[in-house]
């Protein structure tokens, strides 16, 4: 009977390691991906089951993701000085995209005499603009009565 339990508690430890995640987690890429390009709605379905799954498992063991994820603690996986970088190029680059939206959706409604049919989309650029702006806003404020 101990010979038995030895056994699925080995099982359930393949499950519950970062290497079986990853890879499921691949799986599931694969399979939405595989589904899109198919047009195949059963293999999406699988998909969103797995993900369910996979997602119980992630909440079971929710306390424990930083040693299933970083086995070797002896790795510095991220820095300040990392992190700083990472805030600079976000900020650059949402400011890039919020101002190209903003530009190619006053091109586009200027253009609206010459190509009436595409002036829905200069009006939904500006919108997407407007909305990452109110998000952008939205999270700085939580955040600075947060920290």
């Amino acid at each position: 009977m101990d010979q038995k339990s030895g056994i699925v508690l080995k099982i359930l430890s393949i499950f519950e390691s970062g290497l079986f995640l990853k890879i499921l987690s691949v799986f599931i890429t694969g399979l939405w991906i595989a589904g899109l390009i198919l047009g195949n709605i059963y293999i999406i379905i699988l998909a969103i089951i797995l993900l369910i799954a996979l997602s119980i498992v992630l909440y079971i063991h929710r306390d424990n993701l930083k040693e299933i994820f970083q086995t070797d603690s002896s790795v510095i996986v991220e820095d300040e000085r990392t992190q700083l970088i990472n805030e600079k190029a976000a900020t650059m680059t949402f400011g890039i995209f919020v101002a190209v939206l903003i530009y190619a959706g006053i091109i586009i409604i200027a253009l609206r005499n010459n190509y009436p049919h595409l002036l829905q989309i200069g009006y939904t650029l500006l919108a997407a603009a407007v909305f990452c702006f109110v998000l952008y806003f939205a999270s700085r404020l939580y955040y600075t009565k947060k920290y």
